[in-house]
C-alpha cells in the first residue's frame, strides 16, 4: 500500500494538472475543449475522489502503527521508570509525560539562524534537526522525538542500518527550503512561474499581432490574423548532493537542522540558475538552453571597440543596450548582472558622474538602480572584472515575458551513508522536477522582452 504522503502528492499533481488546465483555457479566453473538459472531469469525480479514499485508509494504518510505536515506547518508559522509582504505585503509570517542545538549553542556537526566521524560527530547526539525526544518523534520542510529536522518519534511516534511505522532511524544514532557495535563485523568482500537470505541456506564445488598415468609404477590410505559436515546458530531474560530518551531535541539533536547510536550498537555486542563465543544452544543465545561449544576436548589444571588461565599459554602452529593449504594456524591466561586475562598471560609471558626498556615499542607495531601473544580482553570471571579451555581462528586461519556469514536483530528500565513508561524512541528495523554456529569444522586435550586454571582442 502507497503511504499517506504518496498519495497526498499524487493529489497534489492532480491539482497542479487542473491549474495548468483552466490556465490554458483563461489565457486564451476560451470555454474548455472536449478534451480538456473530459480530463477535467475524470480528475474531480472520479481520480481525486478515489485517492481521497486511499489517503483516509493510509492514513488511519500509519495512525495505528504510531500507536504501536509509541505504545512500545512508553512500555520502555515505564520499566525505566519502575528501575528508577518514577513509576506511580497507585495508577501503574510513569510519572513522566510527553509535554509541549521544550529545547534543552544545550541545544538552543548559539548564533543567528539563517535559513529559519520569525517567533518560531529556533523551534522550526529544532524539529528539523531531530528530523535529520533520526533519519540520517539514527539517533535514538532523536527517534523517540519523533514518534513522540507524530514526526515520520522513514526508510533504512530508522532502523540505524546501513545504506541509502530516506525521511520525510517535515513542514517547517520545507517552508524554509521553498523560501531560501526562491530567495537566493534569481530566475525562479522573475520568470513566467507555470504549474505541470504532465511532465511535459505546452503554453501559448503570440508570434505576431492582428494588422490594422486605413479604411475606405465602402471598402472591405482586409483580414489579418495573430500567428500563435507554443512554448514546451518539460520537466526534468535536478538532483542537488551536499556532505556533512558524521560528527554533529545532539547538542548541536538546532545548528544542524539550519545548516543542512540552507545547504540543500542553496543547492537547488543555483543548479536552477546556471540552467536558466548558462545552459547550452548539455546534460551539464539538465538539456537547457539558457539566456546566454538562447538569445539571437539581434537582442544582444555589442560594447564598444577596446571595452572588453567591466572596468572599460561606458554609459553609452548600457545606454545601447536598454534602448535595444522594446516597449511592453505592464512591462516591469530590470538590470540582471553579477555583483562584482556592477560595482567595477555600472557603479563606477554613477560615482563619475559627481554630485556625491561623503554622506551619499556612505548611506548607498536603499535599492540598487540604475538609469532608472532596478538591479538584481545573479551568482551564476561572470563575476571577473578584468578582461571579458566577447561575454555577456549583463541582462536587461523582463524575465516574465521571456521565459517560463514550470514546478511538477517538490524536493524530495535521501541520504547515503556509504558515498562519503572515507572522509567519515554523510551524503544528503535532494531532488525535484522543474522545466526551463527562454521561448522569447529575440529574432524579431515583437519577441525581445530580454536583451543583453555583450562585452567586445
Amino acid at each position: 500500500m502507497r503511504s499517506a504522503l504518496e498519495i497526498k502528492e499524487n493529489i497534489s499533481n492532480l491539482r497542479d494538472e487542473l491549474d495548468a488546465i483552466i490556465a490554458v483555457s483563461e489565457r486564451e479566453e476560451r470555454d474548455l475543449n472536449e478534451d480538456e473538459s473530459s480530463r477535467v472531469t475524470e480528475i474531480t469525480d472520479t481520480k481525486i475522489p478515489h485517492l481521497n479514499k486511499q489517503l483516509k485508509t493510509a492514513i488511519s494504518v500509519e495512525k495505528e502503527m504510531w500507536a504501536r510505536a509509541s505504545k512500545r515506547a512508553s512500555e520502555d518508559i515505564d520499566s525505566r521508570a519502575a528501575a528508577d522509582g518514577t513509576l506511580d504505585t497507585e495508577t501503574g503509570l510513569s510519572r513522566r509525560t510527553v509535554s509541549a517542545i521544550k529545547i534543552p538549553a544545550r541545544a538552543r542556537a548559539q548564533t543567528e539562524l539563517k535559513a529559519y526566521v520569525g517567533p518560531n524560527a529556533e523551534q522550526d530547526a529544532y524539529i528539523a534537526g531531530n528530523v535529520i539525526l533520526a533519519g540520517i544518523y539514527g539517533n535514538q534520542r532523536s527517534a523517540q522525538f519523533c514518534r513522540d510529536h507524530g514526526l515520520q522518519v522513514s526508510g533504512s534511516m530508522n532502523t540505524g542500518e546501513n545504506g541509502a534511505g530516506g525521511f520525510l522532511v517535515p513542514d517547517e524544514m520545507q517552508r524554509a527550503i521553498v523560501r531560501l532557495r526562491e530567495a537566493r535563485g534569481v530566475f525562479p523568482q522573475y520568470a513566467n512561474r507555470v504549474p505541470m500537470g504532465s511532465d511535459i505541456i505546452t503554453i501559448p506564445r503570440l508570434l505576431t499581432d492582428v494588422t490594422a488598415y486605413w479604411v475606405g468609404e465602402e471598402v472591405e477590410i482586409t483580414e489579418s490574423e495573430a500567428e500563435l505559436g507554443q512554448a514546451e515546458l518539460m520537466a526534468r530531474k535536478l538532483g542537488a548532493l551536499t556532505k556533512v560530518s558524521t560528527e554533529l551531535d545532539e547538542d548541536s541539533v538546532v545548528e544542524i537542522g539550519d545548516l543542512i536547510t540552507q545547504s540543500m536550498a542553496y543547492a537547488m537555486a543555483d543548479k536552477i540558475d546556471q540552467a536558466a542563465f548558462n545552459g547550452d543544452g548539455t546534460s551539464t544543465y539538465g538539456g537547457v538552453v539558457g539566456l546566454k545561449n538562447a538569445l539571437h544576436a539581434s537582442a544582444t548589444q555589442g560594447a564598444a571597440t577596446g571595452n572588453d571588461s567591466a572596468l572599460t565599459l561606458d554609459m553609452a554602452d548600457f545606454e545601447a543596450t536598454a534602448g535595444l529593449y522594446p516597449e511592453y504594456p505592464g512591462a516591469d524591466p530590470r538590470w540582471f548582472m553579477s555583483k562584482a561586475v556592477y560595482w567595477a562598471s555600472a557603479a563606477r560609471l554613477m560615482d563619475a558622474a559627481g554630485g556625491n558626498t561623503n554622506v551619499t556615499i556612505g548611506n548607498g542607495p536603499p535599492t540598487m538602480m540604475f538609469l532608472g531601473y532596478p538591479v538584481t544580482f545573479v551568482q551564476v553570471m561572470p563575476s571577473t572584472t578584468s578582461t571579458l571579451a566577447s561575454t555577456i555581462v549583463a541582462y536587461f528586461g523582463d524575465l516574465r515575458l521571456g521565459a517560463s519556469y514550470g514546478v511538477r514536483r517538490s524536493v524530495r530528500t535521501e541520504v547515503s551513508r556509504e558515498r562519503y565513508f572515507e572522509t567519515d561524512q554523510i551524503g544528503i541528495k535532494t531532488t525535484e522536477r522543474v522545466a526551463i523554456n527562454i521561448h522569447e529569444r529575440g529574432d524579431t522586435i515583437r519577441n525581445r522582452p530580454i536583451v543583453a550586454l555583450k562585452t567586445a571582442s
